[in-house]
């Protein structure tokens, strides 16, 4: 079925799948928007890439939280709002449109700092599950003396890696899965004692090479002996600054004139369709998933999760989701919600943990049938749920997620900031929260440019000096860990703020909500892919890509 995109004006498809999902949710109506524009107001929702030094709300103890202290809700160190969270609640005004009661006492509900859950030393990290030592992480589980990274999963001792699970001592690693002492790769497999390497597997003691599989003592895809790499590899000190920006543009240009592009990144899934996917089953445009069945337009998450329409981020063992955002550890019969965990049967909430048949609530912590954060008996509530509902209804509201402005942080800082970028006015026009005013006194900030090239050149008292980022206008330090890190993999000290590299990272994993048209580059059929146009030529369909690959 086609639908005309009320934002864009252009043409959707709405798939006989989606139907069969949304008649499984009881939902009627059809969506007047398409779906990156979906992904893009949900992410707006999901807090992300930033950390603040503020005050907890409750105790007035100094805390870091995701959230700055221009947040227009109460935020609570979480530790806090789990014993204590009991915010107040109000009548049901059916003279008045539901978001704009639902507002009033949302901005007065006490929200956690973070989420975070059994972590040991991990301060200056959000997101962060079951991990050890880490530092200036964002969603990451079960990792250790982790640094600068994000979304990592069972790493260890590495830094600036995106998307890269089960590795060691890595660095500029994006989604990489059970390498070790590797710098610097793309797609890369059970991968070992490497630099600059794109889509290789099983492969070790290998220097800007690509599409390789079960090789060693390669450069540039050419076959060397031990002693010949060796040799070869002396050319390439990785640990100066100079040579290792020189190796990133020389990797850039590799993967435009002679690596093949996988079009889309699917391993192991069963009818399903998107990118970035593994082990999936009946996926319709679905990114950046793992374990996942039966689902519609859903970006980030996994850990056995099912039956999911219009969602970004969704995890472990949650089932029957619809329109959420970050429905985090066993969730169940969800909709219209953002920042729940273990929470069934939930309508228009946000922060609320271990709740039951709630509607309308925020900050709830153990509660069940509350409406605007008020108790109700089981048979009051479905009354008065109902009442709501046919309210929503003659009203325009049910089945619409939140404005934007109930995200408690501005746009710059969500998921969304980084793969659907707008400015002020279109972010504006659109209701999100605007970035506050950010001006930090550079006056006593050395510059960049006073890095040395190589780790070794670094004095005694080098780790004590703060150097400034002109471009994000942020200050950094380099600490005496970071120091050994580079001198252990032979690689240049960081020489900007953190979350700039990490981005510029991620731009390898291209995502803008939707799959773009092109033709195979070798047997010129029609496919569809997240790369960009400039790879054009070089995207493979499957079948052409697994020949070239064996």
């Amino acid at each position: 079925m086609k639908q005309i995109c009320a934002l864009s004006g252009q043409p959707f498809e709405i798939t006989d799948f989606e139907l069969l999902l949304r008649k499984k949710f009881g939902m009627e109506s059809l969506p007047v928007v398409a779906p990156q524009y979906r992904f893009r107001h949900l992410g707006a929702f999901w807090a992300h890439w930033n950390l603040h030094h503020r005050k907890c709300d409750k105790t007035g103890k100094s805390i870091i939280s995701v959230f700055s202290g221009k947040c227009p809700y109460p935020v609570w160190h979480k530790d806090e709002w789990i014993k204590n969270a009991n915010p107040k609640g109000i009548d049901f005004n059916e003279s008045r449109n539901v978001f704009e009661q639902m507002w009033d006492f949302f901005q007065h509900s006490p929200i956690p700092h973070n989420v975070s859950v059994g972590c040991d030393n991990c301060l200056y990290t959000d997101d962060s599950w079951y991990c050890k030592g880490c530092y200036l992480c964002h969603s990451i589980f079960g990792c250790e003396d982790l640094k600068y990274s994000y979304r990592q999963i069972r790493m260890k001792d590495s830094q600036f890696c995106v998307f890269t699970f089960d590795s060691e001592l890595c660095v500029d690693a994006v989604n990489c899965q059970s390498c070790f002492e590797v710098r610097y790769a793309l797609h890369c497999r059970n991968c070992q004692d490497s630099a600059f390497l794109y889509d290789c597997r099983n492969c070790s003691n290998c220097l800007f090479c690509f599409n390789l599989r079960n090789k060693q003592y390669c450069i540039g895809n050419k076959q060397f002996t031990k002693e010949q790499f060796e040799e070869e590899k002396k050319k390439w000190n990785l640990s100066s600054r100079k040579i290792y920006e020189k190796a990133k543009t020389h990797f850039s240009s590799m993967m435009q004139t002679l690596a093949y592009h996988r079009a889309q990144h699917i391993e192991h899934c069963e009818n399903s369709t998107g990118d970035y996917l593994s082990d999936n089953k009946n996926c319709q445009n679905c990114f950046f998933f793992s374990d996942l069945e039966d689902a519609v337009n859903c970006a980030r998450g996994g850990l056995v999760v099912k039956d999911l329409l219009d969602n970004v981020g969704a995890g472990d063992q949650s089932e029957l989701v619809y329109c959420s955002e970050n429905t985090m550890a066993h969730c169940y019969n969800i909709k219209w919600c953002f920042e729940v965990s273990e929470c069934k049967y939930l309508e228009y909430c946000g922060h609320c943990f271990q709740c039951e048949n709630c509607f309308g609530c925020c900050g709830l912590v153990g509660k069940k049938y509350y409406i605007f954060n008020k108790s109700y008996s089981e048979v009051e509530y479905k009354i008065l749920r109902e009442k709501i509902i046919n309210h929503m209804h003659q009203t325009g509201e049910y089945d619409q997620f939140f404005p934007g402005y109930f995200a408690p942080h501005p746009y710059e800082e969500s998921w969304s900031s980084t793969h659907f970028q707008l400015n002020k006015e279109e972010q504006k026009k659109l209701g999100f929260r605007l970035q506050e005013n950010f001006e930090a006194e550079q006056s006593n900030y050395e510059s960049p440019l006073g890095i040395p090239d190589t780790p070794d050149e670094t004095g005694s008292d080098f780790s004590k000096k703060i150097f400034w980022d002109e471009k994000r206008k942020r200050p950094f330090q380099i600490q005496p860990a970071d120091i050994e890190f580079c001198k252990k993999l032979s690689i240049p000290l960081p020489n900007t703020y953190y979350v700039r590299r990490l981005q510029e990272n991620f731009s390898w994993l291209p995502f803008d909500g939707k799959l773009r048209k092109t033709s195979c580059g070798k047997c010129a059929q029609g496919i569809q892919t997240s790369w960009r146009d400039i790879y054009d030529g070089r995207i493979l369909c499957n079948e052409c890509y697994l020949g070239i690959v064996k």
